[in-house]
């Protein structure tokens, strides 16, 4: 139902659902509820928070901050939306738009053995990410963070699942 691309959006909007807060203290928030696994520009929050304010989604509180920052809350509409976005399953996953596959695709129509040297090149990668992944799951335990510990072993099982794939690759050039 939603377009792809919500996160932000949604993100900012659950937080100013829990309290009211200033464009800084969400990117802060946001960052935090995430483990830092996705850094953002303050710049796109406050876009972010334009279009939910010009949507009817949050209002400004009409209080400024000690540094004349505004703060925003989510109205009435806002938490409807956002409840509806929360219980919405992720139908169209952007798996296959990847700019990997891209490459695979194109170096596959190619006779040199450059397919082979990008497959060896992204197992590397795909190998370290699980290393720094059971790293940050470990830190996240250790600081009582469970939840930030499960999107860490997530990103652990999706790139199982992308060495899984480099696996069927190999095995399928291998007929050929």
């Amino acid at each position: 139902m939603y377009g792809q691309g919500m996160s932000l959006r949604f993100g900012v909007l659950g937080l100013l659902a829990e309290e009211p807060l200033h464009g800084y203290e969400v990117k802060t928030r946001f960052e935090e509820m995430l483990g830092g696994t996705w850094k953002v520009n303050i710049g796109s929050v406050y876009q972010v928070l334009q279009r939910l304010e010009r949507d009817g989604l949050v209002e400004a509180t009409g209080d400024r901050g000690d540094r004349g920052r505004q703060a925003y809350r989510a109205t009435v509409a806002g938490i409807s939306g956002l409840t509806e976005w929360l219980e919405d399953p992720d139908s169209q996953p952007q798996l296959l738009r990847e700019d990997f596959y891209v490459r695979l695709l194109l170096l596959g129509r190619q006779p040199n053995g450059h397919l082979a040297r990008l497959l060896d090149r992204q197992r590397r990668v795909y190998l370290q990410r699980m290393r720094d992944l059971a790293d940050q799951e470990k830190i996240a335990r250790e600081r009582g963070r469970p939840q930030v510990a499960l999107l860490f072993k997530g990103g652990q099982l999706h790139t199982e699942a992308e060495l899984k794939f480099l696996d069927a690759v190999v095995d399928e050039m291998g007929k050929e």
